[in-house]
């Protein structure tokens, strides 16, 4: 299906998983694994005043997009156990695999993916420019503040345009991955139409990342709670039928997420139902006192044996609720 806010240039393509999550999760990780540490280099390369080349992301960036063709959720998975801080790397790694993964499942050929995962690890680096002070600040930013922080994105394609070979769509996604749908976005305040697939699809994927994990000023939420409010804010903030794209890329619960089940146990949902989005596969963390089983194992919510009440996801929770995996 090509959808209306796709340019008809790009020729969709259907992306058949060709492995399960198991089999797929030791080449996510070593994926994972090396696009963190090229995350690592891209900053210290930035501090140095180094100029790093496309050629050295590509391969890596290869990777990651053929581990997401054969089972993004074994991918986002991976990203969601890895317990990152804020730094700026471990939010655009974040960032990276969301976007591959929204572009696998409209459709996007393999080409797009590895510009959209380029895009990912490239949207912050104008914070590197940016007093850590503000970016670590615990309170709100007063308006100045605020103002300061916002010329990271002048910043960052100030700092990216001179990259050699690097492609236009990249450099236009990361100077509009703040713009949005009505106009109140910076730091051109483009509307609707005026921004572009990679720039509308950055918003709502940064924003995603932005509301799951911890800020200096803010608590992490959980990732239902995050989709319910990005797609509360379709229409006026994000467009609406691709927020709608992004919920069922990575589910109403998505992989690597912790949920409450109606037995009191927490669980980590570990693969996703493409018959129910509420009834996924998961894992049982804990009993329902919330104490830490010495053997977890695994409930698909889908298939429960006849004759006892169903279990049911009573609720998301925040990452790293109860312990970590």
């Amino acid at each position: 299906m090509h959808h209306d806010f796709i340019p008809p240039s790009i020729n969709l393509r259907f992306h058949p998983e060709t492995k399960t999550i198991e089999e797929e999760m030791p080449e996510a990780r070593q994926a994972f694994t090396q696009v963190e540490e090229l995350s690592r280099q891209l900053i210290d390369d930035l501090h140095s005043g180094r100029l790093f080349s496309v050629d050295e992301v590509e391969e890596i960036i290869d990777d990651v997009v053929g581990s997401a063709l054969r089972s993004p959720d074994a991918l986002m998975l991976v990203t969601r156990l890895k317990q990152h801080d804020v730094a700026i790397y471990g939010h655009s790694l974040q960032v990276a695999v969301y976007l591959v993964a929204l572009g696998r499942h409209l459709g996007l050929p393999s080409e797009d993916l590895a510009r959209l995962a380029m895009l990912g690890l490239f949207l912050d680096l104008g914070k590197t420019k940016v007093p850590a002070t503000l970016l670590s600040k615990p309170g709100r930013l007063t308006p100045d503040e605020f103002n300061l922080v916002k010329q990271h994105v002048s910043l960052g394609v100030d700092l990216i345009h001179k990259v050699p070979g690097l492609d236009p769509k990249i450099l236009e996604g990361v100077a509009q991955h703040h713009e949005r749908e009505d106009g109140s976005g910076y730091p051109a305040g483009l509307r609707a139409e005026g921004i572009s697939l990679y720039g509308r699809m950055a918003g709502i994927v940064d924003t995603f990342v932005a509301l799951t994990n911890p800020r200096p000023y803010e608590a992490a939420i959980s990732a239902y709670e995050a989709l319910r409010k990005i797609s509360d804010l379709g229409g006026s903030l994000f467009h609406p039928p691709l927020v709608e794209q992004f919920v069922q890329t990575v589910g109403v619960f998505p992989v690597g997420s912790r949920v409450e089940l109606s037995t009191g146990e927490i669980a980590i949902v570990i693969r996703q139902s493409s018959v129910r989005r509420l009834k996924p596969k998961v894992l049982v963390l804990t009993g329902p006192d919330k104490v830490p089983v010495s053997n977890p194992t695994t409930l698909d919510l889908l298939y429960q044996a006849d004759g006892n009440e169903p279990v049911h996801i009573l609720r998301g929770l925040p990452a790293g609720s109860f312990g970590r995996v």
